[in-house]
């Protein structure tokens, strides 16, 4: 496929300009016209390069793009210079999708995740641009604190990392933000949910839980940020027939 027609895809599924983001969302490196291999992951590492030069990707697609973050020098020197060269001797171009991948409705982090909680969506937080970041579900029922954490040490690659659970004992309404979006706490208190799943955390937030009589789990910024690329691999397979493969090279934070 053309890179411009495969950018293009990109572009009209995932809206990047939609959203008020603080690093490049698209194409990051164009090192091919084509695209014939895909490799997606949740951030532009050195063992991700390694992996798309393993499988014979013309193509690396990331949540994290990181070295294209915005205050970043992007002089290709040291580390960064080296990821270049690497990407541009190999034939291997590089997209990034930060906000627009964790709001989307199909195959976005937090849509994912709520899908596997068994949420309903119902409404939208935390928003960056003219979309929402975050996503609020509901439940059928109800479940229990002991119901509710199940359900997440179930979904999540290794489990919860924190279980603050000072709120209410019955959990109907859940706010899902990844990554780091603990920031969306007391929106989402005044939203009247009864419970928050996000990634990683601020040493302020159990201090925050514990005095506004909340409940908030967090499951790792990169764990909870493996729904997207992998959607996006199997949604290039499916409706493009590319051969993509995720790579999930796991961080504990």
């Amino acid at each position: 496929m053309e890179l411009k027609l495969f950018s293009a895809w990109l572009n009209d599924l995932l809206c990047p300009q939609a959203f008020h983001d603080y690093c490049t969302d698209g194409l990051c490196v164009e090192a091919n016209d084509k695209v014939t291999k895909v490799v997606t992951g949740v951030s532009f590492r050195d063992r991700l390069i390694d992996a798309a030069i393993e499988e014979g990707a013309d193509c690396i697609f990331v949540h994290h793009p990181n070295g294209f973050w915005k205050g970043e020098d992007r002089v290709l020197v040291g580390k960064f210079g080296e990821r270049m060269r690497r990407l541009m001797q190999h034939g291997i171009s590089l997209y990034g999708f930060h906000l627009p991948l964790d709001g989307h409705m199909e195959v976005g982090n937090n849509a994912l995740i709520a899908k596997a909680m068994g949420l309903n969506i119902v409404d939208g937080f935390m928003r960056e641009g003219e979309k929402f970041v975050g996503w609020i579900g509901e439940f059928d029922g109800s479940a229990s604190q002991e119901e509710f954490l199940a359900r997440a040490e179930s979904v999540f690659p290794h489990g919860v990392q924190n279980k603050l659970m000072y709120g209410s004992k019955t959990i109907k309404k859940v706010a899902i933000c990844s990554g780091s979006g603990a920031s969306g706490i007391e929106e989402a208190i005044s939203l009247g949910c009864d419970a928050f799943i996000t990634g990683e955390i601020k040493e302020s937030v159990p201090i925050i839980c514990e005095e506004l009589g909340f409940n908030l789990i967090s499951c790792g910024h990169h764990r909870t940020e493996v729904f997207g690329v992998r959607a996006i691999a199997e949604k290039i397979q499916e409706e493009l027939k590319i051969p993509a493969k995720f790579i999930d090279l796991d961080n504990p934070i």
